[in-house]
Parts: structure tokens; C-alpha cells; sequence
């Protein structure tokens, strides 16, 4: 079982879409049963208030025709980096504050979702760009490319 964390600021933007958006992939190559897929947020304020995923998110999902149910915000916990295989966060900044609630990256989890591609770069926050549209292309690209490099 490969155990994949995608990791966001707030976890109703960006890392439920990749979580949406790579549950989608593996289900459609019939691989499914191979993965365990969640997300995360680095700041807890979004799991205090039980939010759900941002109506953004939701309305460019539903656009591009990829099925999903709610999903609810919870903050990135210490004991998620023994857990997960793969810690994928959507900008360094998160990456900095992954390592400041779990510590040092000592096995070499953590990454950039846009770091598989051969374009490395953040992907934007739409909470603050209002662009849905670059941050499903940007995700779809990476999760592509991260699934691509698990040659399975």
C-alpha cells in the first residue's frame, strides 16, 4: 500500500483538490487498492470550524467532471510522518511549516506536488489568486507526473 499526504496552508483549496484529483487517476487505472490517499492542512483554524472543501474547488471539479465527496479539514499531525509514504506539499512555504510541526525530514517524505515535473515551481493558493482555473491545471499537471514516477 503506498500512503500519499497532500499538504496545503489550509486544507480546503489545493491539497483536497490533488487528494480528489489522484484518488481519480489511480481509480481509473484500476489501482485503487494500491493506494491510500489523504490531505492536510499545515494551519488548524480550517479543522476547528469543521470547513469542508472551498466552493472554488468544488465548482472547477465539477466543471472538469471529476467525481468527489466532502471532505473535511484537519491540520498535518507529528505522527502523520511515520504514517505517510509520501508528504506532497503545494509550495515551499508549506513545505516550512510541515517540518516545524513534525521536525526533520530525516527519510526524505516531503516534496513539492510541482517538483515531479519538469517545471518545478509553487502552485498558487486560489484562496488568494480567486484562480481555480491555474490551480486545477497546475495540480492535475503534478499529479501526473507524481504518479508517473512511481512506475508502477
Amino acid at each position: 500500500m503506498i500512503k500519499v499526504l497532500f499538504v496545503c496552508l489550509g486544507n480546503i483549496c489545493r491539497s483536497p483538490m490533488a487528494q480528489i484529483i489522484f484518488e481519480n487517476m489511480v481509480k481509473e487505472l484500476g489501482l485503487e487498492n494500491k493506494f491510500e490517499i489523504d490531505s492536510a492542512g499545515t494551519e488548524g483554524y480550517n479543522e476547528l470550524c469543521n470547513a469542508g472543501i472551498h466552493r472554488g474547488t468544488k465548482e472547477i471539479l465539477r466543471r472538469k467532471g471529476v467525481a468527489f465527496a466532502e471532505h473535511y479539514s484537519r491540520k498535518i499531525r507529528q505522527k502523520d510522518y511515520e504514517y505517510y509514504d509520501y508528504i506532497i506539499a503545494m509550495d515551499k512555504e508549506n513545505i516550512d511549516d510541515i517540518k516545524s510541526i513534525i521536525g526533520h525530514d530525516k527519510d526524505k517524505k516531503i516534496t513539492r506536488l510541482l517538483d515531479y515535473t519538469n517545471k518545478p515551481r509553487n502552485i498558487k493558493d486560489p484562496w488568494y489568486t480567486g484562480n481555480f482555473d491555474e490551480t486545477y491545471e497546475d495540480v492535475v499537471e503534478g499529479c501526473e507526473a507524481f504518479l508517473k514516477s512511481l512506475k508502477l
